[in-house]
């Protein structure tokens, strides 16, 4: 029998880790660790034959180094991502030491989408693009001749920044699915009317001399707000205002513009015309606070649980300044407390009153409800459906979903599940 052990990410997200173990083998898709409490898989990693992770977010590779694993297989972004990724994993929480994230790098073999690599002597994979941010795959696994599709985190939509997910692929006899948006209730505006908004936000802001805050991950969701923002201010649509970039933004956006050909071929266009897509982007200083001009501030982390974002949260005692959530922000941190209205916050020792204006515009890098629904109705069907990846209402109504539109068995699994992959 072929069973997969749901480490995490189910009925949360968080924390994703399945493991497949079949007569011959074990191995790992992702090991994330939880963003809210830094809390890792229980896995023992002297049993894991390989690692596979789909893209370069915490929850999906945060944990890896942790454990002393001897082969781990992504495609060439994701693994320096994946660097910047455990760098500030470090340098924030301490989860771990320099040399584990050494020893992590050096056991990496890279794989380009759709190339087929043997990675046991009874499991083959490749990678597929899964439109979530730059790298990011769905991993299709070849198990002993039963076939697999982990979609990881995907977004059949194009953005900005991104094509869309790959839905021409190989049959399916298993899917697991991520839910994020899972429920008939998470249909979002188009992403015209989401720009709009955003842009709409920032300039009333910046009109009435205020700084706009923006947190955001800083792999994904802050490029396609960068492009956004400099998009609209060459366009004349947005007055150009200084933007500020802090944390590792810097180092993630030169990434994507070094790996450009596996963006949107519009931002190669752009670049190819002599067109910086991400614009003139200052290092976020003291002046900021010193200073009464206008200006954005895009800075890491997108839950407003830690990183260089917590410094500027002061701001909001100023009613003129604007902090924009543009993602899911998790329960119990401080984003998800802002977005709940929350009039006082204690990031540090001092509580900090909040007078300054709140608002989300849901930037996700996800697919909604549609867009899941019609990326289902574009792959091959499966036999059997698993969803995780999503807040417990997300993931059991995705199931259902997939059960009453498709007629294929589906279940969300717990924290701890060990069930029968096919």
């Amino acid at each position: 029998m072929i069973v997969g052990r749901f480490h995490g990410g189910c009925h949360q997200i968080g924390k994703s880790c399945v493991e497949i173990e079949t007569k011959k083998s074990r191995i790992l898709v992702d090991c994330g660790m939880d963003p809210s409490n830094n809390a890792i898989p229980d896995v023992d990693a002297s049993k894991i034959d390989a690692v596979v992770v789909s893209h370069a977010h915490l929850d999906h590779c945060g944990a890896v180094p942790h454990f002393d694993f001897k082969n781990i297989y992504c495609n060439a972004p994701t693994a320096d991502l994946m660097y910047n990724v455990w760098k500030d994993t470090v340098n924030l929480s301490k989860s771990y030491k320099e040399e584990d994230i050494q020893r992590s790098m050096k056991n990496i073999n890279i794989l380009g989408y759709r190339e087929p690599k043997k990675i046991t002597s009874d499991i083959s994979m490749k990678f597929y693009d899964a439109g979530h941010i730059l790298g990011s795959s769905s991993v299709y696994l070849d198990i002993d001749g039963k076939k697999l599709l982990y979609t990881g985190d995907i977004n059949e939509i194009e953005t900005r920044t991104l094509n869309p997910a790959d839905t021409d692929i190989d049959e399916i006899d298993t899917i697991i699915i991520e839910s994020t948006y899972g429920s008939p209730l998470d249909v979002k505006p188009s992403r015209k009317v989401l720009e709009k908004q955003l842009i709409d936000e920032i300039s009333e802001t910046i009109e009435e001399n205020g700084k706009v805050i923006i947190p955001v991950f800083a792999v994904g969701r802050a490029q396609e707000i960068i492009v956004i923002i400099n998009n609209y201010i060459r366009s004349g649509l947005l007055k150009k205002v200084p933007v500020y970039v802090c944390g590792s933004l810097t180092h993630t956006t030169g990434m994507y513009m070094s790996y450009s050909e596996w963006l949107n071929p519009k931002i190669n266009n752009l670049m190819n015309n002599g067109t910086n897509p991400f614009g003139n982007l200052l290092k976020a200083d003291d002046n900021i606070f010193n200073n009464n001009e206008p200006c954005i501030i895009i800075s890491t982390s997108g839950m407003v649980q830690g990183g260089p974002v917590l410094q500027y949260l002061s701001l909001l005692k100023n009613p003129k300044n604007k902090l924009i959530l543009t993602g899911y922000q998790g329960e119990g941190t401080i984003g998800r407390s802002l977005e709940e209205g929350a009039t006082e916050i204690t990031p540090f020792k001092k509580p900090i009153q909040i007078k300054g204006k709140i608002t989300k515009i849901e930037f996700s890098a996800h697919g909604d409800y549609n867009s899941l629904v019609r990326y289902l109705k574009k792959i091959p069907e499966p036999k059997k459906a698993i969803v995780m990846h999503g807040e417990r209402y997300q993931a059991l109504s995705l199931a259902m979903t997939i059960w009453k539109m498709f007629k294929i068995p589906a279940i969300a699994p717990t924290i701890g599940s060990t069930l029968p992959l096919f």
